[in-house]
């Protein structure tokens, strides 16, 4: 492979060509939990597209990653559709009221109107600004909720668990809903001309059943994976929290490109099962290692994680995983960067120490 250093936006448009690189691509999971960084407060950084694009580019210009991204977080399409989110100073959004409480609401949900509804104008106008500040540098994507960690907060999650089992109908109907809601977002994002992602935790076989999953979340996540192909004319990766194994050949049928998995897996297994047919990307511990680890315990996972993951057919990319937390030292993010491109240059050399 290219011993040269390349810019993250060649490596990035390298990688997805199939051509050779200079090191592995390095994608740490950041966002909203990153705003003490850039001395804000995370309520301010929610409601504004000049804060959120601010905080893309200062990282960015610390870490030189290999791609950036605005995200809905797992509530802006739910907000957008009534429910009620609490923003708070030093923490990530969370819900406070879902958009129905009853089954009989579910038919009376409206759907969104991206340009106008809940915090959905703001995320567009600072990918725009991403986009337009960092495009030639980076990679610039969008990220959102996929549709059953959406209907989650629509309906609460607790409901929905139940809603599944006693109503099974009506969740067919709010999943219908929700999937609309989230290809009116897609239109739009994709008329910035950046690539689009999921997170799914609520998918996540640790809370649902891999036979609900593929009842009432999978449809839908079809849905949106359609659209994001119509109109971006590329396939989204998705993100699943936690345990996801059995549900890994689902999701790769329904047509995604990229697998983040939970460092919850196992990147190896993951390589087997679906490498020859999709990008793997994970899965560095981001609590036990990047918020709380030493360098040792930084380079040691970073190290173990491309030794297993390098040679997936597809590709491999190096991230964390699940988002790091907020307030992990930005040194630590640094160390993983670092670990990265020694571990993961070309011609790969895992026997190199670890520089203290």
């Amino acid at each position: 492979m290219r011993k040269e250093e390349m810019t993250p936006r060649e490596r990035m448009d390298a990688f997805a060509k199939g051509e050779e690189i200079d090191r592995i691509i390095c994608i740490p999971d950041m966002g909203a939990t990153m705003t003490p960084f850039i001395g804000v407060k995370a309520s301010d950084y929610y409601h504004s597209a000049e804060l959120m694009s601010g905080l893309e580019i200062a990282l960015f210009e610390r870490l030189r990653h290999d791609s950036v991204g605005i995200s809905t977080s797992l509530r802006g399409v739910a907000e957008a559709m009534g429910a009620k989110v609490a923003y708070p100073d030093y923490n990530i959004s969370y819900l406070l009221e879902p958009a129905v409480k009853s089954v009989d609401e579910i038919e009376s949900l409206k759907l969104p109107d991206p340009h106008k509804d809940g915090i959905l104008p703001v995320l567009l106008e600072a990918i725009r600004l991403t986009r337009d500040a960092l495009v030639d540098k980076v990679d610039v994507g969008a990220a959102m909720s996929g549709p059953f960690s959406v209907a989650a907060s629509v309906a609460g999650t607790e409901n929905l668990m139940k809603w599944m089992i006693k109503y099974p109908e009506k969740v067919h109907v709010l999943m219908d809903i929700v999937a609309e809601a989230n290809n009116r977002y897609i239109e739009e994002v994709a008329k910035l001309g950046v690539s689009i992602s999921f997170a799914d935790p609520v998918s996540s076989t640790s809370l649902i059943s891999p036979k609900q999953f593929r009842e009432f979340s999978l449809p839908a996540l079809k849905k949106n994976i359609k659209k994001i192909k119509e109109k971006t004319g590329s396939a989204p990766g998705i993100h699943v929290c936690g345990s996801s194994r059995d549900i890994w050949e689902d999701i790769v049928d329904a047509g995604i490109s990229n697998f983040s998995i939970d460092n919850a897996e196992d990147l190896e297994e993951a390589k087997q099962v679906m490498g020859d047919r999709v990008i793997i990307t994970g899965n560095v511990p981001p609590v036990d290692v990047v918020y709380a680890g030493k360098r040792e315990a930084i380079f040691s996972s970073v190290k173990e994680c491309i030794r297993k993951g390098h040679d997936s057919k597809k590709g491999y990319i190096l991230s964390t995983g699940c988002q790091i937390p907020m307030h992990t030292p930005i040194e630590n993010i640094e160390m993983f960067m670092e670990a990265g491109s020694l571990y993961g240059k070309y011609p790969l050399n895992l026997d190199l120490p670890i520089i203290s």
